[in-house]
This record gives C-alpha cells, sequence and structure tokens, in this order.
C-alpha cells in the first residue's frame, strides 16, 4: 500500500509539507518552515526510519525549505539519498529579493550544494524528467522560466505529476498566474489530470481560474492554515486581504465535493 500524507499546520506560517510512503521507500515533498522541522522531524523519526530517499522541492520560498534547512543542521539522524529541485541560481533570487537574512540564507544552502560542490545528492531536474521510486512515478511537467519575472520565486515553481499504483496527485507548489498559463501551454489538460490536484499558492492568488477549468480537479488538497482557508485576519470569515474564499467558490462550480485541507490535522489517503 502507497500512502499520501498532507501534514498539518503546526505553526502560524506552516504551509505545504507532504509525505509519501511506499512498502519500500519514503518521499518527501517540500516540508514547511523552520518552525514545521519538529513536527517533520517527528514524522520521519516514528514511522519513516529517520530516513527519505527522495526528496522533493517545488520553489524556494523558506515555508517550503526551511524545514529541510533546519533539519539539515539540527537532526544529523535524519538522512537522505538524493533531493530533486530546479531553483534559480543565487544571483537570480537575490535580484528579486529576500523578505529576512534567515531566508538568503537557505538560499546560499542550496547554491553551496548544487552550484558550488555539485553534490550528487542534489539532481537539477528538467521538464520532461521521470523519476520512479518503488511503484511511484514523478513525472515533471513544468519548471523555472527565467524569463518569467512578475511575481518571481512564487513562478519559479516546478510542477510535478505525481503517479502511485492506484492514484494521482498533482503538486504545484505556489504556482501562479504567469506560470500557470506557461504550464497550459506546455502541458495537454490529460497530462496534469490527476485524482488529487493541490491548490497552488495555499489556493489563493496562484494559478487562475482558467488553469483550474483546464486541469479540471476531482479533489482538492488544500496546504492551508485556518485563518487562510477562512479569509480571516481576526475580524471574521472573509475579512481578509486573500482569495482562499474566491477559490474555494471556483471550485464548488467545477463540482468538486472532496476538499482536503491541511487545516484539519494529518491527512492520509491510498493513491
Amino acid at each position: 500500500m502507497t500512502k499520501f500524507y498532507l501534514l498539518p499546520d503546526s505553526t502560524y506560517s506552516q504551509m505545504f509539507g507532504c509525505v509519501i510512503k511506499t512498502p519500500k521507500k519514503t518521499i518527501v515533498i517540500d516540508g514547511g518552515s523552520t518552525g514545521d522541522a519538529p513536527q517533520l522531524t517527528a514524522f520521519l523519526r516514528e514511522r519513516c526510519n529517520s530516513h527519505v530517499d527522495a526528496w522533493f522541492f517545488t520553489h524556494p520560498h523558506h515555508d517550503h525549505v526551511g524545514s529541510f534547512w533546519k533539519i539539515q543542521s539540527e537532526a544529523p539522524d535524519i538522512t537522505f539519498d538524493r533531493v530533486y529541485l530546479h531553483f534559480p541560481d543565487l544571483p537570480a533570487l537575490l535580484r528579486c529579493g529576500t523578505r529576512w537574512k534567515e531566508e538568503g540564507d537557505m538560499w546560499e544552502f542550496f547554491h553551496e550544494a548544487v552550484y558550488v560542490r555539485h553534490d550528487p545528492r542534489y539532481t537539477m531536474v528538467e521538464r520532461g524528467d521521470t523519476i520512479v521510486i518503488d511503484g511511484v512515478t514523478v513525472s515533471v511537467k513544468r519548471t523555472y522560466n527565467p524569463e518569467i519575472l512578475c511575481d518571481f520565486v512564487n513562478n519559479t515553481s516546478t510542477v510535478y505529476h505525481v503517479q502511485g499504483p492506484k492514484a494521482s496527485v498533482l503538486i504545484l507548489g505556489d504556482l501562479g498566474e504567469a506560470a500557470g498559463e506557461e504550464t497550459m501551454k506546455l502541458c495537454t489538460a490529460e497530462e496534469l489530470s490527476a485524482d488529487y490536484t493541490q491548490m497552488a499558492h495555499h489556493g489563493q492568488n496562484g494559478a487562475n481560474r482558467a488553469f483550474y477549468e483546464y486541469v479540471r480537479p476531482k479533489r482538492c488538497i488544500w496546504p492551508t492554515p485556518a485563518w487562510l482557508w477562512n479569509n480571516d485576519r481576526g475580524e471574521g470569515f472573509d475579512t481578509g486581504p486573500w482569495k482562499t474564499v474566491r477559490t474555494r467558490e471556483w471550485m464548488e462550480a467545477l463540482g468538486v465535493t472532496e476538499h482536503i485541507v491541511e487545516k484539519d490535522g494529518l491527512a492520509e489517503f491510498e493513491i
């Protein structure tokens, strides 16, 4: 049996982390922010023998790579065989600016491994690549395009199609509108079709409605804490500046009735 786990929000800023457990292997996608490292560390120790066979990243924002960065420095018992990513190099990332030093440190960490040391455990994926891990096939559908400069880091998101023995998952990371439009040009709707679709940018201000109409989600995975799910800035439902509720309305219009939401705790399902 192969299971997909969506990790719950363990901090206010927890955003996206999932683990795929096959009969013999462990796959992680992103993992959350630095504050979520204890949660992921505990999960890997308790359920995965403290080892990750393949760790995939969508893009280098702190709430997607921070947990991995923290684990590498503070939990040496957590080991990994290989990391798959397609990040811009450090100069490109720094040109877009970072909100604080810690995120810049994370970017330097990956740049050092990939571009300086050429650590063989780190693999730069390209569109069209296929990685097979114990019956799970991960297909790379889209990677960073340096010509897309708007919403820069979000739009560097790699799109993965994960096919398990029984079901498939489309991973979008924080795919923005421009990158979503590019993905539609690169891929047929059939190539992107999946049993589960991870909602881009936590379900708000990411890929546009036309993208979801193209993909036609069957079930939605929302890496979304309660305040964002409800667009609540502390004054009640739909009082904040986020667009989550609008995206929920799009899904309703598309006939989606099954939603797996991070706010509801650890979720698991077979793929």
